[in-house]
């Protein structure tokens, strides 16, 4: 510590007989962890700050004439401290006392048992008996507070965890407490349903048994679990989190409290609901060929050497899309091998993204420390929900500056300024913006050279992009992508279409979904001879496959996958995979093999993936962008393409205990565009570009962040596939000729 921090700013104080320097400004609290004295805390938490609500932390300080409460209190240069003595140890049996007043003794039946910090006071501190002789006050025990949470009022100690978290870290404000004294209870703030993307942190910030995961509650005990720490694979951030599982079922994950560098120790609800996949009894489980329009399983030695033999037959004519979601050294295999036998057309982009990164390396922290924030096209909230709080940090204590550029919905969650063409970006950013992090979604616009000139002209910002896919980055540097006149996705999809490719392979992606254009897929697909597809599920675009490969899940392998900041990170399997189901390596191996390809052996291919992904080719789009939009007919609304982290066709659309979260089918208007057409809040509305091309099943919302021109669409939503609108840029909204 004193290493970094000058020895003026230091403090001594000491710690039950031990002398420790600290920073000015330390918590007596956090001093004490220093040296391992690990103080009982309920409404602490180092991430929120003191609150000095619960007084467990209770200590004695030579001088003071009462005991201190060590969460609120900066310690001073001399200070002596006593964490334990006879006085201490009976304050804290006085104020466990009061929290079990009303507290109801069912811990054996408490979903907290085990785990429970009220629980593990008690024992250490508590008196054993109580001295109470009337009746508990009791409360409501099962209180659906939202679609992953459950409160039980009788147990909630009030510390307020929960309702800080959710005002100081997402500033959403959705909790609150009602009432006074023992009747206080926490509640939401609209009295609506507790809603976030980040609802699961709660739960896990509760010290006792009040909030409990619906996904998790009845179904195991802590020292039942086994666990393993891995990296979270849902997007791009890279959070590591722990996974618990029994009997090789996937019960939970929980949050890494040492990830400060990267998830800041918090996870989104995709990461931490998103596992009930793994275990659906819907996954493929031996490799499926189609004949005659059915499907059949075969062996994989036969599904490995025909894959060889058609590719042998296509020669180059040959293209692979995906790898966005494979491990760093499955892709890299995938590359390897298919450039091995004269194969160009590789790319692991399946959206609308055409850049993944830039050539620099900056780290999730280095945002905070921004001095103005420049978003560009969707926002970091519908992308990476993690990164987007740490901007919410960089803005709300910081003070930094935000700005947003583009037509997306502006966040709400703290203060920002918009920014729709260059000159309003230049006024913006001012003479003198700081330090600028720009962050942006890789998807080139009409406008984007021009529109961006003032942020390429700040040569030390910061740049991230945030891929699409969650190891798009890592995809891309070690090789998956077209190079030496090589095709993109779309080129492949056309020359597919055309008649021109023999094999296409599509490697854990869903571009029936995902890519913008469905019906040049759906051609794609039908026009080629050979389509292999390896998935968990048969999705969309595995239906229109020839053969079909079972493949591992991100908690079943072994290997690493890289962040959008550039740090490559371990992912650990959690669980064995189905009988029959192999990893995309060990797919990619028995291709190789039977191709006749000599492999690297694993450390030389583990050390050029390590290369290949620190250094990344510079910043170069492959394209320069769409053309200049065609003039907007008055009876049509210029379409915004919107994320949500609650969509997909894969892990999300099998997965029955995160149904409640999917995102809905909707059309977000501006409200003077919504009165103009006839709409009202909650219409079943239609979203048709023309020739055929209609979304239906679409629910109106009101929103004034939309611009009075357009109409905000959700991608990637199974019900109402934005993509059917192959790409165009404006549609006619009405109300429903047909309902959905």
């Amino acid at each position: 510590m004193s290493a970094t921090v000058p020895q003026t700013d230091l403090v001594t104080v000491s710690i039950d007989g031990i002398d420790v320097r600290v920073p000015k400004g330390t918590l007596l609290v956090e001093a004490a962890r220093s040296i391992q004295r690990e103080i009982p805390v309920y409404c602490y938490h180092e991430k929120l700050g003191p609150a000095g609500l619960c007084r467990i932390c209770l200590v004695e300080i030579e001088g003071m004439p009462k005991l201190q409460i060590a969460c609120n209190t900066v310690v001073a240069d001399g200070m002596k401290v006593h964490t334990t003595n006879p006085k201490v140890d009976d304050g804290r049996r006085a104020i466990l006392e009061f929290f079990l007043l009303n507290h109801p003794l069912d811990c054996p039946i408490c979903d907290k048992g085990g785990e429970c910090d009220l629980q593990d006071y008690a024992m250490a501190y508590g008196q054993g008996a109580s001295r109470m002789i009337d009746a508990k006050t009791a409360k409501p025990k099962a209180v659906d507070l939202g679609p992953t949470i459950v409160l039980d009022e009788e147990r909630c100690i009030v510390c307020q965890r929960c309702v800080r978290f959710d005002q100081i870290i997402t500033r959403e404000a959705s909790l609150r407490t009602e009432d006074r004294g023992a009747h206080t209870i926490i509640a939401t703030a609209s009295g609506k349903p507790f809603v976030s993307d980040f609802t699961g942190n709660v739960t896990e910030l509760c010290p006792v048994g009040a909030l409990t995961s619906k996904t998790y509650r009845f179904r195991s005990r802590p020292w039942d679990n086994h666990r393993t720490t891995t990296t979270c694979t849902q997007c791009a951030v890279g959070c590591q989190m722990h996974v618990d599982e029994r009997g090789n079922t996937l019960l939970r994950t929980m949050s890494v409290e040492e990830d400060d560098a990267i998830s800041d120790a918090w996870l989104c609800d995709r990461g931490r609901y998103n596992i009930g996949f793994v275990n659906d009894e819907r996954r493929i489980t031996q490799p499926l060929l189609k004949q005659d329009g059915a499907w059949m399983q075969i062996g994989w030695d036969d599904a490995i050497a025909l894959w060889a033999a058609e590719l042998k037959k296509a020669g180059t004519a040959a293209g692979v899309i995906g790898g966005g979601r494979l491990l760093n050294e499955e892709a890299y295999l995938a590359a390897f091998v298919h450039r091995a036998i004269g194969v160009k057309n590789l790319d692991h982009r399946v959206g609308a993204q055409t850049v993944v990164h830039h050539d620099s390396f900056a780290s999730h922290v280095d945002l905070e420390n921004a001095d103005t924030i420049v978003t560009l096209g969707r926002p970091p909230s519908q992308l990476a929900p993690v990164f987007d709080l740490r901007i919410r940090k960089a803005v709300a204590q910081r003070g930094a500056r935000l700005i947003s550029v583009g037509d997306h919905p502006a966040n709400s969650f703290v203060a920002e300024t918009r920014a729709t063409n260059a000159e309003e970006l230049r006024v913006a950013l001012g003479e003198k913006p700081g330090r600028v992090a720009m962050i942006w979604d890789g998807v080139m616009l009409p406008d984007g050279p021009a529109l961006t000139a003032p942020l390429m002209e700040l040569a030390d910002a910061l740049r991230y992009v945030l891929p699409e896919e969650p190891n798009g980055r890592g995809a891309d540097a070690v090789g998956m992508r077209p190079v030496n006149g090589g095709l993109n996705t779309r080129a492949m999809l056309e020359a597919a279409r055309d008649g021109k490719l023999g094999v296409l392979a599509i490697l854990g992606a869903n571009p029936m979904l995902r890519f913008p254009d469905r019906a040049l897929v759906e051609a794609a697909l039908r026009a080629t001879p050979f389509v292999v597809v390896t998935d968990l599920f048969l999705t969309e675009t595995a239906e229109f496959a020839n053969l079909v490969l079972p493949v591992c899940s991100a908690f079943e392998k072994t290997g690493t996958t890289t962040d959008l900041a550039g740090d490559v990170l371990p992912v650990t399997g959690a669980v064995r995979p189905p009988d029959g189901v192999l990893a995309d390596g060990d797919v990619l191996v028995m291709l190789a093999e039977a191709l006749g390809v000599a492999l690297p052996g694993v450390e030389a291919m583990e050390a050029a993936v390590r290369d290949l992904v620190r250094t990344p080719p510079a910043f170069a789009p492959d394209a320069a962008g769409p053309p200049a939009l065609a003039p907007v007919p008055a009876s049509r609304l210029r379409v915004i393409r919107q994320a949500a982290i609650f969509t997909g066709g894969g892990t999300l659309a099998f997965d029955a205990r995160v149904a409640e979260l999917r995102t809905a089918p909707r059309a977000a208007l501006h409200p003077a565009t919504a009165h103009a057409l006839g709409v009202g809040d909650g219409d079943e509305l239609q979203a048709d570009a023309g020739d055929g091309n209609v979304v239906r099943g679409l629910s109106a919302v009101l929103d004034p962040r939309v611009p009075e021109d357009a109409v905000a669409l959700v991608d990637g939503i199974v019900a109402a596939p934005l993509n059917v609108l192959g790409g165009a840029g404006s549609v006619k909204v009405q109300k429903a000729l047909v309902p959905a």
